[in-house]
C-alpha cells in the first residue's frame, strides 16, 4: 500500500484528469505550530506518532464530493482535545436503564470511552460518528484505530474482551487514510476488504 501522502497526491492528479470521480476536492489545510504542540503536551503519548508527523509536515486532511459535502474532515488540534474530553463525559448512566446490570453495563461503557481520541469524522456518517485512537489497544505501529457511531453503545463488551476481534480494524495511520479515500472514492467501505 502507498503511503497516504501519496495516495493523496495521486487523487489529486486524478482529479485534474478525471471529471466524474464522487470526489469533487483533496485538500490539505496546514496546522499551526502553537496548535500542534498544545495537542501533543494534551495527548502526545497517546496518539501514533505516524498521526503527529503527517499532520505537522502535511496537515489535515479533508475531502467533499461531488455535491460539495464534506465526506471526510480530520479534526483540528482543539476539536480532538475537545472530542477527548467528550468521550470522558459520553455516558449517561440513565441512558442504559436503572437495574444493576444496566448500570454496570453503563460503567463498562464509559470506562472504554475514556480510552477514545476521536481525530476524524467518519466518510460516510453525518453527525457525530469517528473514527478514533483507542489509547489502550496498541501495537507497534500504534494505537488501534475504530470506527465509532453516536449511538453505538455496545463497544465495552468488544473492546474489554480477552482478545477483541481487530481484524476489520487497523493499527496502521497510512492504511487508515487509503481506508478512507478507497471509500470516499466509493471503491469500497472502511476497512480490511474480504479477499
Amino acid at each position: 500500500m502507498p503511503a497516504a501522502i501519496e495516495a493523496i497526491e495521486a487523487l489529486k492528479e486524478r482529479l485534474g484528469r478525471e471529471k466524474d470521480l464522487p470526489v469533487q476536492s483533496v485538500r490539505l489545510t496546514p496546522v499551526e505550530a502553537a496548535e500542534l504542540e498544545k495537542l501533543e503536551r494534551a495527548l502526545g503519548s497517546m496518539l501514533p506518532a505516524s498521526y503527529l508527523q503527517f499532520i505537522a509536515r502535511h496537515g489535515l486532511l479533508s475531502v467533499t464530493d461531488w455535491r460539495g459535502q464534506e465526506r471526510a474532515r480530520m479534526l483540528s488540534p482543539s476539536e480532538v482535545m475537545e472530542g477527548h474530553e467528550y468521550q470522558k463525559d459520553f455516558i449517561e448512566e440513565d441512558a442504559f436503564g436503572d437495574e444493576e446490570e444496566d448500570l454496570e453495563a453503563a460503567r463498562r461503557e464509559a470506562q472504554v470511552r475514556k480510552r477514545l481520541v476521536p481525530f476524524q469524522y467518519i466518510s460516510s456518517r453525518a453527525v457525530s460518528d469517528f473514527y478514533c485512537f483507542d489509547t489502550e489497544l496498541r501495537r507497534d505501529t500504534g494505537p488501534l484505530i475504530l470506527q465509532v457511531f453516536h449511538d453505538d453503545f455496545e463497544l465495552a463488551p468488544w473492546l474489554l474482551d480477552a482478545s477483541p476481534d481487530v481484524s476489520f480494524c487497523t493499527f496502521d495511520f497510512d492504511e487508515h487514510l487509503g481506508w478512507v479515500l478507497r471509500e470516499c472514492l466509493e471503491e469500497g467501505a472502511w476497512g480490511r476488504q474480504e479477499k
